[in-house]
């Protein structure tokens, strides 16, 4: 294929807009979709680190 036929084939199918337009809509993120995924992930930071304070002052002899 040379690369005028690339060029027509792009320009006729205007595929850089709907890549742009597929971009767009891939990083489009919910508001209260992103709130509760953050929620979700900080309850598992907190989780992990009660969990590591645990057994820090378990191996300390705390407990």
């Amino acid at each position: 294929m040379s690369q005028n036929e690339t060029e027509r084939h792009f320009e006729l199918r205007n595929l850089d807009k709907d890549m742009e337009k597929a971009s767009a809509e891939a990083s489009h993120v919910n508001p209260k979709e992103h709130a509760r995924r953050l929620r979700g992930e900080n309850r598992f930071l907190l989780l992990f680190l009660v969990l590591v304070l645990g057994v820090s002052c378990y191996l300390l002899g705390v407990f």
